[in-house]
């Protein structure tokens, strides 16, 4: 069963598992007829996911296209949360661009108002741009968007960005990415984010399908949306690294894949960990998450002792 916890210094209460549109729209966990992912994203409601990521760059407005027609008779049951800043290629936090992305992100998704507007990878400019920031206050005021956040991507671009950003204006929520695997530099954001009561969402978290499945067929998985594809080097250490990993989940009954959730969801400044979803068998591994206990602060302590010497491969 799923639970939901609040999103940061919101009203809202987010589904701790969410749906991110890139994998119905981006083309690279497969091919989906609009039937078929609209279907799929019903499914998801059904299941309990309430909470909804997505991009314009997600299949050129795809992925908004199909939440806009997936929930149409259920608007205000539901949390969509989408981002600006790219466009074509390039970095646009321009107040008339970031204006224009939002009036054509309501078009697509059928809505009048989007409930949390994520600055997209924003860089060191446009994070210290004073305009920026006035024009999601006027978008608020306007009552487009309730609130707004920063989505950063991975590596150890956006850290100070980011950081400054919690710091200084009240975000909504703050989307990293972050792993069993891939822990650095997402882990530097949770201190900030638990010091000055933030939420944040976290993508990512199957290391790009490495812990959805056995070590031996990582492979068939493509990478995360918004990374180049990881190389074969990467992917063997990965694997082997996943293999040593059945210490995390067997002794509590768990799948690798929900053991790799419960990981990111037993920290508390988290709402919601936005997993890969294109299938639907997926749905109820996923909403079983909650049925287990947290790791606890002495789990976690190991897991990170572990972690630092590399999970026993070098």
């Amino acid at each position: 069963m799923l639970n939901y916890r609040p999103m940061g210094k919101t009203e809202l209460e987010v589904s701790e598992v969410g749906f991110g549109l890139w994998s119905l729209a981006s083309g690279r966990w497969g091919t989906f007829t609009e039937d078929q992912a609209v279907d799929l994203l019903r499914i998801a409601y059904d299941a309990g996911i309430n909470y909804y990521d997505v991009s314009p760059l997600d299949g050129n407005g795809l992925g908004e296209r199909l939440l806009g027609k997936a929930f149409a008779d259920k608007r205000e049951l539901v949390i969509l949360s989408t981002k600006v800043g790219l466009a074509d290629g390039r970095r646009d936090f321009s107040p008339a661009g970031i204006r224009k992305s939002v009036d054509e992100s309501l078009a697509r998704l059928a809505t009048t108002y989007i409930d949390a507007l994520q600055l997209h990878y924003p860089d060191a400019a446009a994070v210290a741009n004073p305009a920026v920031w006035q024009s999601l206050e006027d978008l608020r005021n306007e009552g487009k968007i309730r609130y707004y956040g920063i989505a950063l991507g991975p590596g150890p671009s956006g850290l100070e960005e980011g950081r400054a950003a919690m710091r200084k204006y009240d975000l909504a929520l703050i989307q990293v990415y972050y792993n069993l695997l891939e822990q650095e530099p997402g882990r530097r954001f949770f201190p900030v984010a638990l010091e000055i009561k933030q939420s944040m969402t976290i993508r990512a978290p199957h290391a790009g399908g490495v812990l959805e499945a056995d070590a031996a067929t990582a492979s068939r998985f493509p990478a995360d949306g918004d990374l180049q594809a990881k190389d074969a080097a990467w992917l063997a250490t990965a694997s082997q690294r996943a293999g040593n990993l059945r210490w995390i989940h067997e002794s509590k009954g768990m799948t690798m894949e929900q053991a790799a959730l419960k990981f990111v969801l037993s920290e508390e400044t988290v709402a919601s960990v936005l997993p890969n979803i294109y299938r639907e068998d997926q749905l109820a591994t996923y909403a079983a998450v909650g049925d287990f206990e947290n790791f606890s602060q002495s789990e976690l302590a190991e897991i990170a002792e572990q972690y630092r010497k590399g999970f026993g491969v070098a």
